[in-house]
């Protein structure tokens, strides 16, 4: 399985980047967070900042990739739902696929459209940087969840 995690903004020595880097290295799956900027967006409005974004977001897409997109208004998974995912993916041959989390305005419209699946971490608002943190956790408890390790406990 590989797994490309595209995010707004940067950790930038975070105590989030401590501990996504732990569960990123506890994966035996290949994960690649690759974090992008738009330069000059103090200039521009909400909407030209999210279409900006989104065009950042757009380029960096591998065409045969599964998007999945964070969204608020996405669906709910329970642990053992996210692992049964990543299992059906794995059984239909989409072993790459690529979560995005916007940034503070959101996510550009064009990327919900083009998503496969919009994917709520929960009702309440997490910050970007946490979102990564809970993203990543839940992508190793989903491995743990499909090897059969103990990680994971109902």
């Amino acid at each position: 399985m590989r797994i490309s995690i595209l995010a707004i903004g940067k950790f930038e020595n975070s105590p989030q980047q401590t501990l996504f880097k732990d569960y990123a290295k506890r994966l035996k799956w290949k994960i690649e967070l690759r974090e992008f900027e738009l330069r000059n967006a103090k200039n521009f409005t909400a909407s030209q900042v999210k279409e900006g974004e989104g065009r950042l977001i757009l380029q960096a897409l591998k065409p045969s990739t599964k998007l999945i997109a964070l969204d608020e208004r996405g669906k709910e998974f329970s642990s053992q739902a996210f692992a049964k995912l990543f299992s059906n993916c794995a059984l239909s041959g989409e072993s790459d696929l690529t979560f995005v989390i916007g940034g503070s305005n959101g996510l550009d419209p064009e990327i919900i459209r083009r998503s496969a699946l919009q994917l709520s971490l929960g009702k309440m608002t997490l910050p970007h940087l946490l979102a990564r943190v809970v993203l990543i956790e839940q992508i190793y408890r989903a491995e743990t969840i499909i090897s059969g390790h103990p990680y994971h406990r109902e």
